[in-house]
């Protein structure tokens, strides 16, 4: 007759614990040191890769600025929708800076707002802010005016970086921003 063996521990047909199922259970994960060293592999991996990540040629100043700067004017027009506040985007074209103001701001809070406004990178400078009824505007400041109704100042921004051309087209009721390639006009 066989008897009941009421052991936690499993064992073959001899009766002698297997090595096998002798770890079963106690060691179902891992220690705090290997743990450890793998985040520090991994860390010092990430550490020496990062310089060559940042050279990345499809992650240059000029794309960054470009969405940057598409991802501002769709924002402010949702902004001034949103907090029935009319907003302003401003652009220095002789130091290349873009700055936003609303029509909320102190004067102490619009000095700020120029403090830490977004400077273009090099050679990245902006060309000129073309408006249909007023022209070009080449030098000084430009704004473009984004209204509590949704409407907005139709302006084209020209950009140049070395011999590349920007253009953004921003439409008076539209959210989007269009992008050219080129240095497009309203008399194209």
């Amino acid at each position: 007759m066989k008897t009941l063996n009421c052991t936690s521990t499993p064992r073959s047909d001899d009766g002698q614990q297997t090595t096998d199922d002798r770890h079963i259970g106690l060691n179902s994960g891992f220690t705090l040191i290997e743990l450890i060293v793998v985040v520090a592999l991994l860390g010092l991996m990430l550490f020496f890769s990062l310089p060559r990540l940042q050279n990345n040629p499809f992650l240059d100043d000029t794309k960054k600025s470009s969405r940057w700067l598409i991802g501002k004017i769709q924002n402010l027009k949702e902004s001034a929708i949103r907090d029935q506040k009319k907003y302003a985007l401003h652009f220095d074209l002789d130091s290349g800076r873009v700055w936003e103001t609303n029509e909320s701001m102190t004067p102490e809070d619009i000095e700020k707002a120029l403090f830490d406004s977004y400077a273009l990178p090099e050679p990245l400078r902006i060309i000129d802010i073309e408006y249909p009824t007023r022209g070009k505007v080449r030098s000084g400041q430009a704004k473009i005016v984004f209204n509590k109704t949704g409407y907005t100042n139709k302006a084209m921004v020209h950009m140049q970086n070395d011999d590349a051309y920007l253009s953004f087209l921003i439409e008076p009721f539209l959210s989007d921003v269009q992008f050219f390639e080129k240095y497009a006009s309203f008399e194209d």
